[in-house]
């Protein structure tokens, strides 16, 4: 049963608790019906009943043990989640702070011409292009064959320490954007235009140097995300003004 795998994969139910909270669905039932019904040993019903108890899938009253609905359980456990994460978000951002106050006056400068690199992973590109963002007034973000990352970097630019004047975004002419990414773009004070010269992946910016997406090879192609930065201001400024030519002939996109 699909559910049942999905209770155990994503709400991090057990199997025993997932057969219990199914047979349990839309009746009452005694704890060694409840065993009966789910095929739960005996000896682990009442201590995987407990487990649901508090994890707010199941009430008991007399004895007797009935399934909250999916929705309520569900969105419960949800509104946990979610809780979680903002808190570790917020403990992680306290601890960035102090460990960049620390760490930051140590960081080597990057003034100058200095060799390209290699950069392996969406994680080591973001890095790079948080760089970019920091030594840079002005840039540009090109997207083409990693437009489902498009979201990952949308959010690296919040992220800035601080962010150049103007930021933009250009997409392939085919490629159509929602409301929603839309409007995201918008709240990261992002323009973002359409253009047929969208011919690979880019991150440009004046002074950082520039960051292009490379095809990548191998079983996880589809996932996996290689580029070169190169770390030269002037041809960051060349490529800078060949990208203004080409966004002047751009078609605006705005949210509707």
């Amino acid at each position: 049963m699909e559910a049942e795998e999905l209770l155990r994969d994503e709400f991090g139910l057990n199997s025993y608790e997932s057969r219990l909270y199914i047979a349990l669905l839309g009746r009452g039932m005694k704890a060694g019906e409840a065993a009966q019904a789910s095929g739960v040993p005996q000896s682990r019903t009442y201590d995987t009943l407990r487990s649901l108890e508090q994890k707010g899938f199941v009430v008991e009253s007399d004895g007797v043990y009935q399934s909250a609905t999916p929705s309520a359980a569900l969105g419960s456990r949800i509104a946990k989640y979610a809780a979680d994460f903002e808190a570790r978000l917020a403990a992680r951002r306290s601890a960035m702070r102090a460990i960049v106050a620390e760490l930051e006056p140590l960081a080597r400068p990057r003034d100058g011409e200095q060799e390209p690199v290699m950069l392996k992973g969406l994680e080591s590109i973001a890095a790079a292009f948080l760089e970019v963002l920091r030594e840079s007034e002005d840039a540009f973000l090109l997207v083409r064959k990693g437009i489902e990352a498009k979201t990952a970097f949308l959010g690296v630019l919040g992220q800035a320490s601080r962010k150049p004047e103007r930021v933009k975004l250009m997409v392939p002419t085919s490629q159509r954007l929602t409301r929603a990414e839309l409007r995201e773009a918008e709240k990261r004070g992002l323009e973002v235009r359409r253009s047929e010269g969208v011919l690979l992946d880019m991150m440009a910016g004046d002074r950082g140097g520039v960051i292009i997406g490379v095809p990548a090879r191998g079983k996880d192609e589809s996932f996996a995300a290689v580029a070169i930065w190169v770390r030269s201001p002037s041809f960051a400024l060349s490529v800078i003004e060949s990208l203004e030519q080409q966004w002047k002939a751009a078609r605006p996109l705005r949210n509707p």
